[in-house]
């Protein structure tokens, strides 16, 4: 009792060390991308830090099985390069006892696993990309250098030759209609965001040229013409991806299977000489993992599509965990 306390004590702790190592480099370079495209000016800096809490969940549905199998390869090596394995075993701890006990772990973090992609990380994301969405026009102006075209909206191109404080100046514009295809050009002295209200723009001294029917041009002077909440307006042809109900629940069972496998794999891995160190088998554990979410995640986004594939997947690995189990603990029989 008093070894299998130790044992799940030992696993515990590494999965919880390695995972946290894990979050913090990924937080990290996330939060880096996330702040290169606030300083472009393309999400609001104050988001960031919620973008990356809600997307912690979705970060830990690879993390977590990681960091247990690392915790395998590392708490097994250890006890087998200090020796106390061979102790454990004179005391009735075989590969079945190690097994049985990695059940327990393994369980909890499929539990997770399957809360945080079929439940959790759904709602998560469409509240990050809500977050994401929201970019004010101050936000926009903010980021335009002049010199420059620059894609403000869908089928809106701007071009400035200069800017002060407050106005960009000499302004060039041109808005494509997304249902008739017809173009219209704006030119002005300058434009700013509306002081009274932060939806809109301002144009100030010049012409709008618009296309009409039969190739013909019309042209319209103003001394001052507003554009209003138009960057903000959602593209209504814009791509939607399909919402699958059933995806997130077959990315939770493969991860959960992708888990238990990944047990079958460590633990004939972390089978090391007393002379070797316990790190041996990290790289070699690392690559294989590697492999094998590298190829659940190339099917992630096609589930529901690639169920035999994803079967496929699964099979070739736990073949490759059978081979590992036979060559470490069969031959020794």
């Amino acid at each position: 009792m008093i070894l299998n306390r130790y044992f799940l004590k030992s696993i515990f702790s590494y999965t919880l060390a390695i995972s946290l190592i894990f979050i913090l480099i990924i937080v990290s370079s996330r939060s880096i991308q996330y702040l290169e495209q606030a300083a472009r000016g393309e999400i609001n800096a104050e988001i960031v830090f919620s973008i990356i809490l809600l997307r912690l969940p979705e970060f830990l549905e690879l993390i977590l099985p990681l960091g247990f199998f690392l915790s395998i390869i590392l708490a097994l090596g250890k006890f087998r390069s200090e020796g106390e394995f061979i102790i454990m075993e004179q005391s009735g701890f075989n590969p079945t006892t190690v097994y049985y006990l990695l059940t327990i772990p393994a369980a909890l973090i499929c539990i997770l696993l399957f809360y945080f992609s079929s439940i959790l990380n759904p709602n998560l994301t469409s509240k990050v990309n809500d977050l994401l969405n929201i970019k004010t026009l101050e936000d926009s102006y903010s980021s335009l250098t002049p010199g420059e075209f620059h894609k403000l909206g869908q089928g809106i191109r701007l071009y400035a030759m200069s800017k002060d404080q407050e106005d960009l100046k000499q302004v060039f514009l041109s808005i494509r209609d997304q249902q008739t295809n017809k173009d219209s050009v704006l030119i002005a002295k300058a434009f700013k965001v509306n002081d009274s209200s932060s939806d809109t723009l301002v144009f100030q001294e010049g012409l709008i040229y618009q296309d009409n029917k039969g190739n013909n041009l019309s042209s319209i002077e103003f001394q001052s013409f507003s554009l209003n909440n138009y960057l903000n307006q959602k593209d209504p042809y814009k791509f939607m991806e399909s919402k699958d109900a059933q995806k997130p629940i077959f990315w939770a069972i493969s991860l959960c299977i992708m888990t238990a496998v990944s047990v079958f794999i460590a633990v004939p891995l972390s089978k090391i000489s007393p002379r070797k160190g316990r790190y041996s088998r990290v790289f070699p554990g690392l690559l294989v993992f590697s492999i094998y979410s590298g190829f659940l995640l190339s099917l992630k986004g096609e589930v529901s599509e690639q169920i035999e594939s994803l079967i496929a997947t699964h099979f070739i690995f736990l073949i490759l965990a059978m081979f590992l189990n036979f060559y470490s603990y069969g031959r020794s029989r």
